[in-house]
């Protein structure tokens, strides 16, 4: 018995803690929920028994926790950067080997929207290029690129985190692929430029020459938006996980 009425103060925080001693998580309880075992129905219908005596309003359909339990999950979308897309192939010269040109001529009118007129505005593009050197020189891109005011450098060393950290900063990125042959033995160099990431982690692409999804026998609009999996460009893109070629951009949107 304590004297006095005084309580010492080691009982009174033993007392304050015991209300939080005995609350339960619900989430975690009702993890192991089993509608085959019986104690545990038994323990449900419990419940709705003392929730209608003490607090009716938690059983109604309007309750939040209701509401909220009933509402749709909301799903993850893709992050796809607005970059125009350009076909090579109709490109005034060279159609077969001007992607290079094509894909960095997407990403100066997405920096600089106006820039190129015209569905074929990456002519004027190639015809830079060529007025200085050969679409394949990747020094020639960069000088090219610097002309309109775009900043760039390309790297042989990229990996899937600088392509990641890009889209996130809203770059897209130019990169070169192996898109002939099996994954097994992939070969031939493409340029196509990376313009977002799928919620299960594949990219996004514009493909000037088509899609690799197809092996580039359908429209070459097939390019615009196409999905590779990132499995797939970690054998035609990054084998080794830090080998990736491409051009990054000091650029903003």
């Amino acid at each position: 018995m304590i004297k006095g009425g005084f309580i010492p103060p080691f009982l009174i925080n033993i007392m304050q803690g015991l209300d939080s001693i005995m609350l339960i998580d619900l989430h975690n309880f009702f993890k192991y929920y089993d509608e085959k075992n019986p104690k545990h129905v038994a323990a449900v219908e419990q419940l709705e028994k003392d929730l209608l005596l003490k607090s009716q309003e938690l059983l109604k359909d309007e309750s939040n926790w209701v509401r909220i339990y009933r509402s749709k999950e909301d799903k993850p979308q893709a992050t796809i950067l607005p970059v125009p897309f350009y076909p090579q192939t109709d490109n005034y010269r060279d159609a077969n080997r001007t992607c290079n040109s094509s894909a960095c001529a997407m990403c100066l009118e997405y920096f600089k929207p106006g820039t190129l007129k015209g569905a074929k505005g990456d002519d004027a593009y190639v015809q830079k290029v060529f007025s200085i050197g050969d679409t394949t020189d990747h020094a020639v891109q960069t000088k090219v690129l610097e002309s309109y005011g775009i900043k760039s450098s390309f790297s042989y060393s990229l990996t899937f985190a600088d392509l990641d950290r890009e889209l996130a900063a809203g770059r897209p990125v130019v990169i070169g692929i192996l898109h002939r042959g099996p994954l097994s033995n992939p070969t031939g160099g493409h340029m196509v430029v990376v313009i977002g990431k799928t919620p299960g982690g594949d990219y996004v692409v514009n493909d000037p020459y088509g899609s690799l999804n197809d092996g580039y026998t359908g429209s070459v609009n097939n390019g615009k938006g196409a999905v590779y999996k990132r499995s797939d460009l970690s054998r035609r893109w990054c084998p080794k996980g830090n080998d990736g070629w491409g051009r990054l951009f000091d650029a903003k949107k």
